[in-house]
């Protein structure tokens, strides 16, 4: 069940952002080369836009396709350049020896580990390309032998899954287009089920919910830290970690899916204004 609805979740975003910046982008080459198209949702607003006699408000439609667009590219390139800064600063903090022996313990054969000098605990996965787990001393320390592998197996599901990359793109969608505002709570509630589908990987190999919960209280009560500049990562203390207390304790507990009435309404309302504005100017 929380396999379809995190696919659900993630293909929903994908699909409406797709499709949006598709007809965005044919409209922008259309615009630049000159090319005829045919059932393109922003051609047919500027038309309807130019047949009402708002000529000067094609400014304004237009500068907002070119913003948002820009606005895409510029959080894309800064993330990676975050990625690259982030991974350079972390590098700097290795401890080689702890590295060394948890890649032995937990890694596949690759350096899939990275254990840093850090007092405060903390575990999370960062990279879009070959993801990479970042331990620190102050995890190590905190937890015991149980724990510690419970912390870790949550986030091997992470790397295994290419969760940074995929909550990066989830965000991005959200804050792109914020015209859309559904795209913003599909990206909370996957998150959420992301940590959860984590969590349940954790309790399989690594001895059911005690480690795991016992990890996480502890991690609560510390509170958990991140090294600024924080490239987009996923972390054993991310979302929703009260709510995933309560249902490692109780696994009946359920997390709902809610979608607030006001979003779906602007969202839908937005389609719909598209459809019609495509219907009017179609006829």
């Amino acid at each position: 069940m929380w396999e379809n609805r995190s696919r659900l979740l993630f293909l929903s975003g994908v699909l409406i952002a797709g499709f949006v910046f598709f007809q965005m982008g044919m409209y922008l080459l259309y615009g630049l080369m000159g090319w005829e198209l045919r059932f393109n949702f922003f051609q047919m607003c500027s038309m309807t836009i130019r047949s009402m006699g708002l000529g000067p408000v094609i400014y304004l439609f237009n500068a907002l396709i070119v913003f948002t667009f820009l606005l895409a590219l510029s959080m894309t390139l800064h993330q990676l350049w975050l990625a690259n800064r982030f991974a350079a600063k972390l590098s700097l903090c290795e401890q080689r020896e702890e590295t060394a022996r948890i890649n032995r313990l937990f890694g596949e054969g690759k350096n899939e580990f990275l254990v840093v000098q850090q007092q405060e605990p903390f575990a999370f996965t960062y990279g879009f390309i070959q993801p990479k787990i970042v331990l620190s001393t102050g995890l190590l320390q905190l937890l015991d032998e149980q724990e510690l592998s419970a912390v870790i197996h949550h986030e091997i599901f992470h790397r295994k899954h290419a969760d940074p990359l995929k909550s990066f793109l989830m965000s991005l969608f959200a804050k792109v287009l914020w015209f859309i505002p559904v795209l913003k709570h599909l990206d909370a509630n996957y998150k959420i089920i992301r940590e959860v589908l984590a969590d349940h990987h954790a309790m399989e190999h690594a001895g059911g919910t005690i480690p795991l919960g016992s990890a996480l209280l502890k991690l609560l009560k510390k509170g958990t830290f991140i090294p600024s500049p924080a490239a987009v990562h996923v972390s054993i203390g991310g979302a929703s970690i009260n709510l995933r207390i309560q249902r490692i304790l109780d696994p009946q507990t359920n997390i709902p899916f809610v979608l607030p009435t006001t979003s779906v309404v602007i969202s839908l309302s937005t389609v719909l204004i598209f459809v019609q504005v495509f219907l009017v100017a179609m006829t």
